[in-house]
């Protein structure tokens, strides 16, 4: 019924004995699979990074940021102001700098502008 084959008898294709890599070749596939592994790592943390980034609302750019420069703007000036007594502190610390730094801007100052 079931006829039985002998395939090493009826092949007519030789088979060759695999021979092994040398130590240049197997460093050569090292290296590939080392490089590879090393691309894929980097994409992906790449790509984490940048969603990372892409989520914090600070490093948007284009009408996104304008959008919320412009909101804390609005937001600044329609805070109330301060009390005369705090306007006269800051405005008395800030004659005290002055006069304690001017020596040190005047040096850095361009000619023209002394």
């Amino acid at each position: 019924m079931i006829d039985v084959i002998d395939f090493e008898r009826n092949s007519g294709v030789e088979t060759k004995a695999r021979r092994s890599l040398t130590d240049l070749e197997k460093f050569v596939v090292k290296l590939a699979l080392v490089l590879i592994a090393a691309l894929v790592f980097f994409y992906a943390v790449a790509a984490y990074v940048q969603s990372r980034i892409e989520s914090v609302a600070l490093f948007k750019g284009g009408p996104v940021f304008w959008a919320q420069v412009e909101k804390k703007l609005y937001s600044l000036a329609d805070e109330p102001d301060l009390p005369d007594q705090k306007k006269a502190q800051i405005v008395k610390a800030l004659e005290k700098l002055s006069i304690k730094y001017r020596p040190y801007i005047d040096a850095i100052a361009p000619p023209d502008r002394r």
